[in-house]
C-alpha cells in the first residue's frame, strides 16, 4: 500500500518532483538571502517551472547560434537581484515580477545584448517560448534584457518604463 519504504525515500522523491534547469545552478536564480531563508528545495518551488523551461530554450537556442552562454545572477560581481527577489529587494519596484519566479534579467556572455533581446522577441514569435512572453523596452535596460511572464495576450508584451 504504502509506495514508499522510508520517510528518507519520500522525502527524496519529493525532491524529484520540481523541475531543476539544464543550465542555471539556483544560485544563479534566485538571490541568496531566499534561499539561506527558506532552503534550496522550497527556493526552487517558487520559480516558475514554464519560466525555467523557457530559460533552458532561451539558453539552448542562443548557444547553437552564437556558441555563448547566458548570464543571470552574477554573484563574483555583486549581480544578485536578476532572478527571484526578496520582498524588501532594494532593486526594482515594490510590485516587480522577480518577486514571482516568473522574470530574469539576462545577460549574454559574448555581450550582444540587442541580438539577444531580439532573438527572445523572435522565439516569443514563433511559439518557441511556453511563457516568458513579456520583455522590457531595451533602450529602458541597456545592460541586461528583462524577460518574463505576464498576463497578457500579447506575445511579446514590451513594457516602456
Amino acid at each position: 500500500m504504502f509506495k514508499y519504504k522510508s520517510y528518507a525515500e519520500l522525502l527524496k522523491r519529493n525532491c524529484e518532483l520540481m523541475y531543476k534547469t539544464k543550465y542555471y545552478e539556483l544560485k544563479e536564480l534566485a538571490h541568496p538571502q531566499i534561499i539561506r531563508t527558506i532552503g534550496v528545495r522550497n527556493t526552487w518551488r517558487r520559480l516558475d517551472e514554464d519560466c525555467l523551461r523557457d530559460l533552458d530554450t532561451i539558453r539552448e537556442e542562443w548557444f547553437k547560434v552564437h556558441k555563448s552562454g547566458i548570464y543571470v545572477n552574477r554573484l563574483d560581481l555583486g549581480i544578485d537581484s536578476r532572478g527571484l527577489r526578496p520582498p524588501n529587494d532594494p532593486d526594482g519596484s515594490f510590485y516587480s515580477t522577480h518577486k514571482n519566479g516568473n522574470t530574469f534579467d539576462l545577460e549574454p556572455v559574448n555581450g550582444k545584448l540587442r541580438e539577444l533581446y531580439n532573438f527572445i522577441i523572435e522565439l516569443c514569435k514563433s511559439g518557441k517560448l511556453k511563457k516568458i512572453n513579456t520583455l522590457e523596452n531595451f533602450e529602458d535596460t541597456l545592460r541586461w534584457v528583462h524577460a518574463g511572464y505576464m498576463n497578457t495576450y500579447k506575445n511579446p508584451l514590451v513594457i516602456y518604463l
